[in-house]
């Protein structure tokens, strides 16, 4: 039998069990609903304390709005209750037998402690509520438009007000002002339904699940949840969702409630449909599409057609000028024509040239043999540049060609391209879609140097124009305008440290980061803005506010912002992400150590949680410290779900960690330290009863992270207020780099 991992003490760290909140048994677990369909139930006696079953009488919040999301919530039906009791019943039969006869206990954890009068009483409650239930149930039926509601019907409330935020930013981005930003109609959530904004409810229904996307996100809750009725909610950690996840019938069905939560909820909200009525929303719904990216993905290139708005749903894109890579028709001047063809021929036979040559359709092959004599067509000509579009797309020389980067540089010895690899990943497997890109274009420009069009001599610089997060649109200018795209859009992602070797005991890379993105047909987007004449005089003013963005973006090309974007370190050092990101003024600092020693003395272990080293970036180190990153990819995976985001936006790492390591493994910025467990391993006497028995999993190590002295009353970094020259500082990267001068 596989040992038992470290119990988790949910109950006591989302909300500490309440009288009528019960621990239930893996085999009590495994009976609900949620699980029965799964072709592999999740292993609940593996992984104790994972699941707490609330008893939420009228009045009482399971979450609040704002507060970090680690746990989703699954409203027990009235089936699911009786049934769970009716097996409770039975269980506490046998247990009362057992201590009468004392020869047992009774599977239950509470049950070892119990005298028979407390488990005849429990039972003698149990049979009492499944009664009441199965009388809901027969009044139920008699109104079946209230079938849903018979047992759990929760009230979602924005309860602290409406907080500019999403969409906020929403509303001045399509409109220009502040103006526009009124209060939505309804407000999404992360449930089934979204809040109305009048009455700042929104009903849930037994049977239903939410909380997962705020859980899986690792995003703050959307809004507080309190109880309208007596019901009952099943409380999961993100390992247990994980293991939902691994079942691919559940996956589907999670994966269309997703889509109809994000649809309903957060696209439907969306300035751009703001004007637009239930029945004209329902006639473009099924055709708006959700599109991920992985990491380094290009999204679209400069010059490509504008086919599509987009808006930002998770993630982060780069927005980046001069960065296309594909051949435009527009490039080849008529000696281009006269050259490529031979050069094709003459360099077909061997090394580089015959790898590119063996790529090419036959027809393309054909014609290049026939140039000489019967010059190819207009048609055949496109044909050629739509297939060396494809290598520059898809073409795997990169890898063919060696290993490493360095190793490709060499086989191909050319200056040129050596330089545009320079900042690439060493492992030419890791080379993102955009690096893949580059390269194949370069090395054909090497190949065919008389044929193929430079394009150095038609490109300025690559320069990063911004970065878009969460809630952020682009590409409507173009659609509007039917104009090409004006800049490359790629997926961002955390770097590899360890590739790069730019980063001081940075482990192996993080797992790549994943972008979803909100897509909206150019027909559909050019259909709203004939619906809604709101959104057209919106639409109207975007276009004016770009061209005058534009034109103030051309005349600072050169300030300080600018010049920090461009940095290919800014980037390599994964700085983007630092929302609580640690600082240190070289100029100020004297080296004295007392951040360090105040970061030992806030914490009861006496372990530091910040190390200065790291690398530099302008006058500034960057220690060794979380920075608190937007996409915090070391909250991925973990068996035991013990890593999450408090509600200071700091990452915890929670007492029932295994020290298995994965966190500090996919951290590309080596902030999580594994520390050795001195004097042995205690456990609560929770933690003991959730065991019930088991053999637990040895534990030797515990992952430790940075906090942001979270713990302390003053909520604020200890390593920041004690330093005696203002050197330390934690800021928000994106505006800090970006508008701090």
């Amino acid at each position: 039998m596989a040992e038992a991992m470290l119990p988790a003490e949910l109950a006591e760290v989302t909300d500490p069990l309440q009288p009528d909140d019960e621990l239930l048994t893996a085999g009590e677990l495994a009976e609900l609903s949620i699980f029965e369909e799964l072709k592999k139930t999740p292993s609940f006696q593996r992984f104790p304390g994972t699941s707490v079953l609330r008893k939420c009488r009228k009045g009482r919040a399971l979450v609040r709005q704002g507060d970090s999301g680690a746990t989703a919530f699954s409203i027990l039906t009235t089936e699911d209750v009786i049934e769970l009791r009716e097996n409770q019943v039975k269980s506490l039969q046998a247990a009362i037998e057992a201590k009468q006869t004392k020869t047992g206990n009774g599977p239950h954890i509470y049950y070892a402690g119990d005298s028979v009068g407390a488990l005849k009483k429990r039972l003698q409650s149990h049979a009492q509520e499944i009664a009441d239930l199965k009388l809901k149930l027969s009044q139920a039926a008699k109104l079946p438009e209230e079938r849903h509601v018979a047992t759990a019907h929760l009230l979602l409330s924005t309860d602290s007000g409406f907080r500019p935020g999403l969409l906020h930013r929403l509303g001045k981005m399509f409109s220009g002002s502040a103006k526009a930003s009124k209060r939505p109609k309804s407000i999404p959530i992360d449930g089934p339904s979204d809040i109305d904004s009048t009455t700042k409810k929104a009903p849930l229904h037994e049977g239903e699940l939410f909380g997962e996307m705020s859980c899986m996100n690792r995003a703050p809750r959307s809004a507080t949840v309190m109880a309208e009725v007596d019901c009952y909610m099943l409380e999961m950690l993100r390992n247990v969702l994980d293991m939902l996840h691994n079942d691919p019938v559940y996956r589907k069905k999670l994966d269309e409630v997703y889509r109809a939560r994000v649809l309903d909820g957060h696209v439907r909200q969306l300035p751009i449909f703001e004007g637009l009525s239930a029945d004209d929303f329902e006639k473009i719904k099924d055709r708006i599409e959700l599109v991920n990216f992985e990491a380094g993905s290009v999204v679209f290139e400069e010059f490509e057609p504008s086919d599509s708005f987009y808006v930002v749903r998770s993630g982060l894109v780069k927005i980046v000028k001069n960065a296309w890579t594909l051949f435009r028709t527009e490039e080849f001047k008529a000696e281009h024509w006269k050259n490529i063809w031979k050069a094709l021929v003459e360099s077909a036979e061997e090394g580089l040239g015959n790898q590119v040559w063996g790529r090419l359709p036959d027809e393309i092959q054909a014609a290049a043999r026939e140039a000489a004599t019967n010059p190819p067509s207009a048609e055949i000509q496109q044909t050629l540049i739509n297939s060396l579009n494809s290598l520059i797309r898809t073409g795997d020389l990169h890898v063919a060609l060696g290993k490493t980067t360095e190793e490709t540089c060499i086989a191909i010895d050319s200056a040129q391209v050596a330089v545009d690899c320079e900042h690439f990943p060493d492992d030419t497997k890791k080379w993102s879609e955009l690096d893949v890109r580059t390269f194949h274009r370069s090395l054909i420009e090497f190949l065919y140097p008389q044929g193929i069009p430079a394009r150095a001599a038609s490109s300025g610089a690559r320069k990063t124009l911004r970065y878009m997060g969460r809630g952020e649109g682009f590409g409507e200018l173009g659609v509007v305008t039917d104009a090409q795209r004006s800049a490359t859009i790629f997926a961002y992602d955390h770097p590899d440290g360890g590739a790069n070797q730019r980063l001081p005991d940075s482990r192996t890379g993080a797992i790549p980061s994943r972008v979803e993105l909100v897509k909206v047909s150019r027909e559909d987007f050019l259909w709203l803005t004939q619906q809604s004449k709101t959104l057209k005089n919106r639409v109207d003013g975007i276009v004016a506010d770009y061209q005058k963005q534009a034109k103030i973006q051309r005349d600072t090309i050169n300030d300080r912002v600018e010049v920090r974007s461009q940095s290919p370190e800014f980037e390599q050092l994964g700085l983007i992400q630092g929302q609580k990101l640690m600082l240190i003024d070289l100029d100020r600092c004297t080296r004295c150590g007392q951040c360090v020693d105040a970061c030992v003395s806030a914490h009861d272990d006496g372990r530091t949680r910040l190390y200065l080293d790291g690398p530099r970036f302008e006058k500034y180190l960057i220690p060794l410290s979380c920075r608190s990153c937007m996409d915090p990819v070391c909250m991925i995976g973990c068996p035991v779900g013990s890593i999450n985001r408090g509600d200071n936006g700091e990452i915890q790492i929670r007492d029932w960690c295994i020290g298995c390591s994965l966190c500090a493994d996919q951290c590309p910025y080596g902030s999580i330290q594994m520390n050795a467990l001195e004097g042995g391993l205690e456990l609560t006497a929770s933690q003991q009863a959730l065991l019930g028995g088991e053999d637990i999993k040895s534990v030797t190590e515990l992952a430790v992270v940075c906090d942001l002295c979270s713990s302390l009353p003053s909520k604020e970094p200890s390593c920041v207020y004690a330093c005696p020259h203002d050197a330390a500082m934690r800021v928000n990267s994106l505006e800090f780099f970006f508008e701090h001068t």
